[in-house]
């Protein structure tokens, strides 16, 4: 293993002889071992964390491993004894627990815990742990012959490894229940409630019941045994029919256990969900408002609080988990209410805003992170050149769409980078369509809302709000990039009208990114009176060919395998065992747990991997000859259900044309993507790609030339150049 990791730093210190980016590799000293040292002393955890670690958790009292946020904390207060890096993880896992607790589970610091939790509770050093599940086997000719099996663990894989297995019959069966003190007490209370888990199992756990289930009994109550019939099972214990939920909980003694005494407690009122605001405010947007969690049918009363005559009256609508309410508004709500429920004299305080208040802190990109370019940022021979050329645009403030909802969402939670998982379901709750979620996103970080940070060691990507900015787009012009919140827009508009410059909001694709554009003279000045970053940007773009515009991925594909395949058929990926290889052009996604996607093309001209997925469906189109887009007299739209322009290509079009670019819903119901584009844009854009953006007769759908658009352009009174800008 020593001489792997010093051949290893060899080649690499040869890499960076040769002038390439490689970082050395500075290996510890292995000490005694001469075999492993390097290894071991590399790992992360170590020995030695790992047994500080133990230490620690060998002297926390017992309840603390009955519930595993509890042994977090303790954990966490104990952060002092435990080694450098180990106790900057636990810090890290703490403070992700705090902000999001499902989080916990899939952390590799988690784990640790949980691995040495599992190893102490199988050496009998400690006795409790968080999960637990007692399980009843029914067998036999008459199904009246019963084993009990005990299982606990910190994870869900330890109770597949039950502890003690017994014939419910045996005589000693007390003494192997006082193993765990929960199951104890629900042993002693002489009725359990156990529900179906598949086959003749059915079991009880830490797991709260299920209304969807069968649930039986097994009781030595003379009180049930009288009450339904019953089948006895051996040891004085019967077993009830099958039944609902409801019936059994009625069958139970409410004084026989401690833990149906406290189910007979209604869970307090409480709301869930939502996006905190400060003092105490939740977002008032459709959406993205709490969820009511109470117990019974009926939803909670309401009282207004405040003076405010303009407060509406809250509607709640029953979702399909019971005693779960949620707020009907098809506007964003801004009001201060008092929920309650009958009989009861607990009270809740319900804060709504429908906006955040200004940001001021702005996340940037981690140290881990990389950023993702999607073609050639230098271009020594182009065969285009694009211009920014006199654009017209008319307010449409007034048009409203749920994206802008979404967007104040984004605003609220725009404090740190946001993986990827967590922006998708922000989006998700306004989109018409799930498959949409992908084309927002995109529209978004073309309007520069968003940015994308890849992570540099595995697969990971998150997503991170960009402060705002004024770009000039020529000496009296500009759009607004960046994330704009409702407070902001207001700011900009007031200021914009104390020095007379016009502000227009352009929402004419109501699923796409709006776009604002000022126009008059002082945007440098106004930019710097409201503390927003000003940059003049380019007003050309020159172009190189494909594929030499394109990026090649310098990774080879070792460990990767192929998980989908471009259908010509479908217009998107599929899995690859979906789409077998065939001849002719071929696009390939290639994937590894720990590490980005490649997209691999063979087939017509030299093989290449790109990591940009929009640059390899876009050269994909091109090397076959299909449109991937075509003119439809506004600009581009896609012809596929995936793909783009690239992401450089698309920001400039966007200020040069001052426009929307973003998913649009057609005449017929379907969606595209689309971006502006004048004649002379197109027959520069056609030098570039080909016939990726010629159209094409495939699928059905006549082709619109470039001289079809040309026409078009005629029609309008415009001049159009046959010959890009540049050649």
């Amino acid at each position: 293993m020593n001489q792997m990791w010093r051949a290893l730093a060899s080649a690499v210190d040869r890499k960076r002889q040769q002038g390439e980016p490689w970082r050395r590799i500075v290996l510890p000293d292995p000490g005694r071992e001469t075999l492993i040292g390097h290894a071991l002393r590399l790992a992360k955890p170590s020995w030695v964390d790992r047994r500080a670690l133990r230490a620690v958790m060998k002297r926390l009292p017992e309840r603390t491993f009955e519930d595993r946020f509890t042994l977090l904390d303790a954990i966490h207060a104990r952060q002092a004894e435990l080694p450098l890096w180990l106790k900057s993880e636990v810090r890290e896992l703490h403070k992700s627990y705090r902000a999001a607790p499902a989080a916990l589970f899939g952390n590799a610091t988690w784990q640790l815990i949980s691995s040495i939790a599992s190893d102490m509770l199988q050496s009998g050093e400690k006795r409790r742990a968080p999960l637990w599940q007692l399980t009843t086997v029914f067998s036999g000719w008459d199904g009246d012959q019963v084993d009990l099996q005990l299982a606990r663990g910190m994870r869900e894989a330890d109770l597949a490894k039950p502890i003690w297995t017994r014939d419910i019959g045996t005589a000693d069966l007390h003494r192997y229940m006082t193993s765990d003190s929960r199951v104890q007490a629900m042993w002693n209370s002489g009725a359990v409630l156990f529900q179906q888990a598949g086959g003749a199992s059915r079991t009880v756990g830490h797991r709260p019941p299920r209304e969807d289930l069968r649930t039986l009994l097994l009781t030595r109550l003379p009180r049930i045994l009288s009450a339904c019939p019953t089948v006895p099972v051996g040891g004085g214990w019967h077993a009830t029919r099958p039944m609902s939920l409801q019936e059994a909980r009625a069958l139970q003694d409410p004084k026989g256990a401690a833990q149906q005494i406290a189910e007979s407690t209604p869970p307090p009122l409480r709301l869930e969900g939502g996006i905190r605001l400060p003092n105490g405010y939740l977002l008032g947007r459709p959406g993205y408002f709490p969820t009511v969690h109470l117990s019974g049918s009926l939803p909670p009363r309401v009282t207004m609080q405040g003076e405010e005559q303009k407060q509406r009256n809250l509607t709640f609508e029953a979702t399909a988990e019971d005693g779960v309410f949620r707020i009907v508004s098809p506007k964003p709500i801004h009001g201060i209410w008092t929920l309650s429920r009958d009989k009861l004299q607990e009270e809740l305080p319900l804060r709504l805003l429908p906006r955040c208040t200004m940001r001021t802190e702005w996340p940037a990109r981690a140290k881990t992170a990389r950023g993702m370019t999607e073609m050639q940022a230098d271009v020594t021979q182009p065969v285009a050149t694009l211009q920014f050329e006199e654009a017209s645009a008319h307010d449409t403030r007034g048009l409203e769409s749920p994206l802008t909802d979404a967007l104040e969402a984004l605003y609220c939670r725009g404090k740190v980078s946001r993986s990827e998982g967590e922006v998708v379901d922000l989006l998700c709750r306004v989109l018409p369509e799930t498959r949409m979620v992908w084309d927002a996103l995109r529209s978004l970080e073309e309007a520069r809302w968003l940015e994308r940070d890849v992570n540099r060691t595995w697969r990971g990507r998150k997503w991170r709000l960009l402060p705002p900015q004024i770009s000039a787009t020529s000496e009296n012009t500009a759009i607004c990039e960046g994330a704009w919140g409702e407070a902001e827009l207001e700011k900009l508009n007031a200021l914009s009208t104390e020095r007379g410059i016009k502000m227009m909001q352009i929402r004419s694709a109501p699923w796409s990114a709006p776009l604002v554009r000022l126009e008059g003279r002082g945007l440098n000045r106004l930019a710097t009176f409201g503390k927003w970053a000003f940059e003049t940007v380019p007003d050309q773009m020159p172009l190189a060919a494909a594929p030499d515009c394109w990026l090649p991925d310098r990774r080879e594909g070792i460990g990767h395998q192929v998980v989908g395949r471009w259908s010509e058929k479908h217009r998107h990926f599929l899995p690859a065992e979906a789409v077998p290889a065939a001849s002719g052009a071929r696009l390939e996604r290639l994937g590894r747990d720990d590490d980005q996607d490649i997209y691999r093309l063979t087939g017509v001209g030299a093989d290449l991997l790109l990591e940009s997925r929009v640059a390899a469906i876009l050269e994909h189109h091109r090397r076959s000859g299909i449109a991937l887009f075509q003119p439809d007299g506004e600009g581009l739209s896609r012809f596929c259900k995936d793909g783009h322009l690239p992401l450089e290509l698309a920001i400039f079009l966007r200020r040069g044309h001052a426009a929307q670019t973003g998913p649009v819903l057609q005449a017929d119901g379907t969606w595209t993507y689309r971006y502006p584009a004048s004649a002379t844009d197109l027959a520069a854009l056609w030098h570039v790609y080909g016939p990726a953006l010629s159209g094409s007769q495939a699928h059905g759908r006549p082709a619109r030339s470039v001289l079809h658009s040309f026409g078009d352009a005629r029609r309008r009174g415009l001049r159009p150049n046959l010959l890009p800008q540049g050649l």
